[in-house]
């Protein structure tokens, strides 16, 4: 089998997402002896005129081709009538991205497309030109709290008979399938096809030898906006008593300026953005993750986290509620300071309920290597073989 994955946004792969999960996504396929590359066509800001992003440029991240094509556009995105032009801009990256791709590569015989603003439009128009079906497959969150920056005409009349398209829709959690059904009304089967659990984990220690091992340590990676809801957390974890428990908070956004200005604490460190590898060495070394989101499309922190042997404490939102059993934690029902407070005593006073090996046994059966390998070619198998 030979699979394209098709990416929209600006490709990082050191970052919290920017490509991330569709660099591990073909990690895990190339070592299951899958034919894998990657498509990254975008469209960039004109603030980058003086970067030479006009260019194709096929590249190697760990072994996987990369092509990326950047053009400058001049149309503001978050300007809802300018969608019409990005995606005819769209069609033409694409075409010229997927031909030099095919050159060097061969055709592929499945694409997995992703972001349903422009990485829909690429998978449609190599499938209408190349005859070449495609998985579509979304984890923004704007449409689980409905702030896509989408006009009700746009969807009406380029999204939805573009999805319609889709040999299969596969997204990343049950109840954001049904959001996603109801924002689009998207009629057909919607596969549950959860992220993969990230390869690199493998190579970060479990938990190295800590000087201080009766400390109690919480863990927060989250981008800091107003739908991470990271303040509420940390009222309740200021209302904790105990003497020997810290909170460390990862991630960097529009809050985080307020929220380090406001709740600046020698048990609270703010870290903003951190190298993956550093970042994960330390949630390898906390006790507990917490999600306070009022909405999550997955929560790939989540699931690192439990493979280091951590318990969650989460807001019972779309992607936590699929991940979080009793096994490895606790579902806040109402999403308030009270309710944190609670469960962050409760995780601290019963510390041993929760086995680590256990936690990561489980977690590695729902969302390891070879799970993710058998849903994605049952999913495949089924279209190529129609």
């Amino acid at each position: 089998m030979h699979v394209l994955i098709i990416y929209t946004g600006e490709f990082q792969t050191n970052g919290p997402t920017g490509g991330i999960f569709q660099l591990h996504q073909a990690k895990v396929l190339k070592n299951s002896k899958i034919k894998v590359g990657i498509l990254n066509p975008n469209s960039i800001s004109p603030r980058y005129i003086f970067k030479n992003y006009s260019n194709i440029k096929n590249k190697f991240f760990d072994n996987i081709p990369v092509f990326r094509l950047y053009e400058k556009n001049f149309f503001p995105s978050k300007i809802k009538f300018f969608n019409y032009f990005l995606k005819s801009k769209y069609e033409k990256i694409t075409t010229e991205l997927f031909d030099q791709y095919v050159k060097k590569y061969g055709k592929p015989d499945l694409c997995h497309v992703f972001d349903i603003r422009f990485g829909l439009v690429a998978g449609n128009i190599i499938k209408l030109k190349y005859k070449i079906p495609f998985i579509f497959t979304e984890y923004c969150v704007e449409i689980a709290n409905d702030t896509l920056p989408l006009s009700k005409r746009y969807i009406e009349t380029i999204v939805n008979p573009l999805l319609k398209n889709a040999s299969k829709v596969a997204l990343p959690s049950s109840k954001f399938a049904k959001k996603f059904k109801n924002y689009f009304k998207y009629k057909k089967k919607i596969e549950i096809l959860p992220p993969v659990l990230p390869p690199d984990l493998n190579k970060i220690k479990k938990r190295s030898k800590l000087k201080n091992k009766d400390n109690f340590r919480f863990i927060i990676v989250s981008r800091l906006d107003k739908n991470k809801n990271i303040e509420t957390p940390i009222k309740a974890f200021l209302k904790l008593k105990k003497k020997n428990i810290f909170l460390t908070i990862i991630g960097d956004g529009p809050e985080y300026s307020n929220l380090k200005k406001y709740f600046s604490n020698k048990k609270i460190n703010f870290l903003g953005n951190t190298p993956r590898k550093k970042m994960l060495k330390i949630l390898a070394e906390s006790d507990c993750i917490i999600c306070s989101s009022f909405n999550e499309t997955f929560g790939v922190g989540l699931i690192e986290a439990c493979n280091f042997g951590l318990p969650i404490i989460s807001s019972n939102c779309e992607g936590p509620s699929d991940i979080v059993k009793k096994i490895n934690g606790i579902i806040i029902t109402k999403n308030n300071t009270q309710n944190f407070y609670s469960a962050m005593n409760k995780i601290i006073e019963r510390k041993s309920r929760f086995n680590k090996l256990k936690i990561i046994m489980n977690i590695k059966k729902r969302f390891g290597k070879n799970t993710y390998i058998k849903k994605f070619k049952k999913i495949s198998n089924s279209i190529i073989n129609e």
